[in-house]
C-alpha cells in the first residue's frame, strides 16, 4: 500500500465534515464520497446496510455496478455475525469505543472464513450506525479483496475508519430529520387540505411565488439572503397558514361578515401554527417567519410588531401571502374584488407607500417589491393561466358543495341565487 498520507486524509475528512450540503446532497452521493476516501487512503471498499422495513429485511447501497458480484456475500457475512464468534479489535485507541452501540470487528487476513461451504475471501470491519435516539439504523462496512495483494493491516487505521464513520453517521441522522420533517409537513398539509381547500390551494401559490423570489434573491445576491435563508423560506411559505387546522369551521369559512371576537380568533392562527410545529421541533427560524407573516413594518399587524422585526426574508414571505390574497377566489369575495396579478402588485405597491408617495414603507421592505417584479416579467403567462385554473377549480368546488348541501348557506356573493340567512354579507 502507499505511505498513508495523515495529514491529506485529515484535511478531506475536515473537508467532508463541514463543507457538504446537507441540505441537498443524497445519500449515495455521499456514500460515494466516503468510498472514494477509503479506496484512496485505505485501499478498502465501502458499503452500507439498512434496515428498510418492519421486518427488518437488509438492503445493500452499492456504489457501482462492480459491486453487485459480492452483494450477496456481505449480506451473508452480516447475517452470519450474529451467530459465531469474530476476532474483534484490539488495541482500540482510549475512549475510542466508548459510545459504540457495536464493537467493531474484522476478519484478518490470516483467518479462512467459510460460509455455506464458500470462501469468503474478504477483510470485514463493520460500524453500526444510529438514528437521533441511539436506534441502530444500520452498518457501515469496509472490505479489501485480498486477491489485490495488499499487506494492510485495518487494525492499525481503525481510528480512521471510526472517523469517518461517525461522519456518515452525523449524516445519516440529518437526513432521517429531515425525512421525518418531510413527513410532518404533509401530514399537516393534509390535514389543511381537509379542514379549507382554499388554505391548502393559498400554501402552495404563496411557497410557488416565495421560491421564485428567493431565487431572484439568490442571483441577485442579496447581502442579507443566503441559501439557508431561502430553505426556511420555502418552508415556512407551505405551512404559514396550518394554524388554521385550530380555528373553527364556523368562523373559518362564515359567509358573513364576522364579529370583534371572531376576528381575534382568526389572528391566532399564527400562534396556533407555532404551538403545533414547535412540538416537531421545526427549526426556530422558520417559526419566526410563520409567527410573523401578518406583521407590518407600521406596527399594525396581528401582533404590533415594528419595522425592526421586518427583514427581506419575512419581507418576501408576506408580500407572497397578500399578493395571492389579492388574485384568488373565495366564496365571500365579490369576483369584482379578484384583482390580475399586474392589478395585485400596483395595488401592493400603493399601500405600501401609503398610497401618497411616502418614503416610508407600511408593510414591507420595497425591494422585496422589486424582487416580485422582476419575477412577474418573467412568469406573467404561466402565472396567469395557473391562478385563473385555481380559481376556476375553487368555483366550482364551491358550486357542487351548495348543490349537495343546499340548507347551508355559505356562498353569498358569488352565488346570488343562493340566499344567505344570518349574518349579513361582506360589503367589502
Amino acid at each position: 500500500m502507499d505511505q498513508f498520507n495523515g495529514t491529506e486524509f485529515y484535511e478531506i475528512l475536515k473537508e467532508l465534515y463541514t463543507d457538504v450540503d446537507y441540505y441537498k446532497t443524497s445519500m449515495q452521493d455521499f456514500l460515494a464520497r466516503v468510498d472514494r476516501i477509503g479506496r484512496k487512503f485505505f485501499h478498502l471498499k465501502a458499503g452500507f446496510f439498512i434496515q428498510t422495513d418492519q421486518q427488518g429485511q437488509t438492503q445493500y447501497l452499492p456504489f457501482d455496478a462492480s459491486y453487485l458480484p459480492w452483494e450477496q456475500r456481505v449480506r451473508t457475512l452480516y447475517n452470519f455475525k450474529n451467530q459465531t464468534s469474530f476476532h474483534m479489535v484490539q488495541n482500540l485507541p482510549e475512549g475510542l469505543g466508548d459510545d459504540l452501540p457495536h464493537i467493531p470487528f474484522c476478519f484478518p487476513d490470516e483467518d479462512q472464513v467459510i460460509i455455506n461451504n464458500q470462501f469468503i475471501n474478504f477483510v470485514y470491519g463493520f460500524f453500526a450506525i444510529c438514528d437521533a435516539t441511539s436506534q441502530k439504523k444500520g452498518m457501515l462496512f469496509f472490505a479489501c479483496e485480498k486477491k489485490t495483494g495488499y499487506d494492510f493491516e485495518v487494525e492499525n487505521q481503525w481510528r480512521d475508519l471510526y472517523y469517518i464513520s461517525k461522519i456518515f453517521n452525523k449524516f445519516l441522522i440529518f437526513k432521517l430529520q429531515a425525512e421525518q420533517g418531510e413527513n410532518i409537513k404533509k401530514a399537516f398539509l393534509k390535514a389543511l387540505e381537509a379542514k379549507d381547500i382554499y388554505s391548502y390551494m393559498h400554501a402552495d401559490f404563496v411557497t410557488k411565488y416565495v421560491r421564485a423570489i428567493s431565487q431572484k434573491a439568490l442571483e441577485e445576491h442579496e447581502p442579507d439572503f443566503q441559501e439557508e435563508d431561502a430553505d426556511n423560506l420555502i418552508l415556512a411559505a407551505e405551512l404559514h397558514d396550518v394554524g388554521k387546522i385550530s380555528i373553527p369551521d364556523g368562523i373559518l369559512n362564515k359567509p358573513g361578515r364576522v364579529t370583534e371576537a371572531e376576528y381575534r380568533e382568526i389572528k391566532r392562527h399564527p400562534f396556533y401554527a407555532y404551538k403545533l410545529l414547535d412540538m416537531v421541533n421545526i427549526s426556530p427560524q422558520v417559526l419566526r417567519l410563520i409567527t410573523n407573516h401578518h406583521e407590518r413594518c407600521d406596527g399594525l399587524g396581528y401582533y404590533h410588531k415594528g419595522r425592526g422585526e421586518i427583514d427581506l426574508a419575512l419581507s418576501i414571505l408576506i408580500l407572497a401571502d397578500c399578493f395571492d390574497a389579492m388574485t384568488s377566489w373565495r366564496y365571500y369575495k365579490p369576483k369584482e374584488k379578484i384583482l390580475s396579478l399586474t392589478d395585485a402588485l400596483a395595488e401592493f405597491k400603493h399601500q405600501n407607500c401609503g398610497g401618497n408617495g411616502g418614503s416610508k414603507p407600511r408593510i414591507i421592505l420595497p425591494r422585496a417589491i422589486e424582487l416580485l417584479e422582476k419575477c412577474l416579467e418573467e412568469n406573467l403567462k404561466i402565472w396567469e393561466k395557473e391562478s385563473e385554473e385555481r380559481n376556476s377549480s375553487l368555483e366550482e368546488l364551491a358550486r357542487n358543495w351548495n348543490k349537495t348541501f343546499r340548507n347551508i348557506p355559505l356562498y353569498c356573493h358569488n352565488f346570488p341565487e343562493k340566499k344567505c340567512t344570518g349574518s349579513p354579507c361582506l360589503d367589502n
